[in-house]
């Protein structure tokens, strides 16, 4: 790969999560389709991560975790510098030995990544919680 098609393929990871923040800044919060509250950087997420080889997949996994910190607030600080690059790891480690289709290494780091963000949460709020009573 020469160096302008990678300057080429970075820029237009980089723009689409532009769009896509910029996308979602637009999108107000009251506006949920079925009850559901769309966020949609796991998705983009897998996408890169089903194209890219593991280690340039963590490190865009870092990257765009530092930026959504950066950009959504969330119940942990620094949720998704954690959640991303774990879930590009294991998406990267599962889909060498199982996954040959990219639709479905695409699904499986959605999933993967979905679970893991919400069980960083789990356990950020469950650590957060008073007892309501005290000795």
């Amino acid at each position: 790969m020469t160096r302008c098609e990678f300057a080429c393929k970075w820029s237009a990871y980089a723009l689409c999560i532009f769009l896509l923040l910029f996308a979602s800044s637009l999108l107000p919060r009251s506006l949920t389709p079925w009850g559901v509250l769309p966020f949609f950087p796991p998705v983009l997420l897998a996408c890169v991560v089903s194209l890219e080889p593991p280690r340039s997949a963590t490190v865009f996994a870092l990257v765009f975790g530092v930026v959504c910190d950066l950009f959504f607030s969330a119940s942990l600080p620094c949720l998704y510098t954690l959640a991303f690059p774990i879930s590009a790891l294991l998406t990267a480690y599962f889909s060498s030995f199982t996954l040959q289709n990219r639709f479905l290494r695409a699904l499986f780091g959605t999933v993967l990544t979905f679970l893991i963000t919400d069980a960083l949460r789990m356990l950020a709020l469950t650590l957060r919680v008073q007892p309501s009573f005290s000795s």
